[in-house]
Protein backbone atom coordinates (compact mmCIF):
# COMPACT_ATOMS: atom_id res chain seq x y z
CA UNK A 1 0.00 0.00 0.00
CA UNK A 2 1.32 3.54 -0.94
CA UNK A 3 2.30 4.83 2.40
CA UNK A 4 0.33 2.78 4.81
CA UNK A 5 -2.96 4.04 3.74
CA UNK A 6 -5.46 2.77 1.23
CA UNK A 7 -5.29 3.57 -2.29
CA UNK A 8 -7.35 4.25 -4.57
CA UNK A 9 -8.38 1.37 -6.88
CA UNK A 10 -8.04 3.45 -10.30
CA UNK A 11 -5.09 3.61 -12.27
CA UNK A 12 -3.47 7.02 -12.22
CA UNK A 13 -5.30 8.32 -9.21
CA UNK A 14 -3.10 8.56 -6.57
CA UNK A 15 -5.26 9.51 -3.62
CA UNK A 16 -4.87 7.63 -0.57
CA UNK A 17 -6.95 6.90 2.57
CA UNK A 18 -5.35 6.77 5.81
CA UNK A 19 -5.84 4.18 8.90
CA UNK A 20 -5.16 7.05 11.75
CA UNK A 21 -5.23 3.88 14.65
CA UNK A 22 -3.11 0.83 13.51
CA UNK A 23 -4.98 -0.75 16.40
CA UNK A 24 -8.17 0.31 15.89
CA UNK A 25 -10.63 -1.35 13.42
CA UNK A 26 -13.21 1.58 13.01
CA UNK A 27 -10.07 3.30 12.16
CA UNK A 28 -9.55 0.68 9.36
CA UNK A 29 -13.40 0.28 8.41
CA UNK A 30 -13.66 4.59 7.73
CA UNK A 31 -10.69 4.26 6.10
CA UNK A 32 -12.14 1.69 3.56
CA UNK A 33 -15.21 4.27 3.53
CA UNK A 34 -13.41 6.89 2.78
CA UNK A 35 -12.08 5.13 -0.64
CA UNK A 36 -15.19 4.03 -1.49
CA UNK A 37 -16.44 7.63 -1.45
CA UNK A 38 -14.31 8.80 -3.15
CA UNK A 39 -14.40 6.13 -5.85
CA UNK A 40 -17.68 6.32 -6.41
CA UNK A 41 -17.98 10.34 -6.43
CA UNK A 42 -15.09 10.80 -8.30
CA UNK A 43 -14.98 8.33 -10.69
CA UNK A 44 -18.42 6.90 -10.65
CA UNK A 45 -16.16 3.41 -10.45
CA UNK A 46 -18.38 0.73 -8.08
CA UNK A 47 -16.20 -1.88 -6.59
CA UNK A 48 -16.89 -5.40 -7.58
CA UNK A 49 -15.53 -8.36 -5.06
CA UNK A 50 -14.96 -11.07 -6.51
CA UNK A 51 -16.12 -14.49 -5.45
CA UNK A 52 -13.48 -16.28 -3.11
CA UNK A 53 -12.48 -19.83 -3.10
CA UNK A 54 -12.05 -22.02 -0.19
CA UNK A 55 -9.34 -22.01 2.01
CA UNK A 56 -6.65 -24.81 1.54
CA UNK A 57 -6.43 -26.81 4.63
CA UNK A 58 -4.30 -30.28 4.59
CA UNK A 59 -5.31 -31.54 7.62
CA UNK A 60 -8.69 -30.93 7.53
CA UNK A 61 -10.98 -34.05 6.41
CA UNK A 62 -14.07 -34.25 4.19
CA UNK A 63 -16.80 -36.34 5.84
CA UNK A 64 -16.63 -40.37 4.07
CA UNK A 65 -19.97 -40.39 1.88
CA UNK A 66 -22.12 -42.51 3.45
CA UNK A 67 -22.70 -46.36 1.80
CA UNK A 68 -25.81 -47.46 -0.44
CA UNK A 69 -26.88 -50.99 -0.22
CA UNK A 70 -27.66 -52.02 -3.62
Amino acid sequence: MRTGGFPCRLVGCLRTFQVVDQKSMDSLKNASLARSSHEVADHDYHHVSMESERAYIPFQRSKPKPVQNP
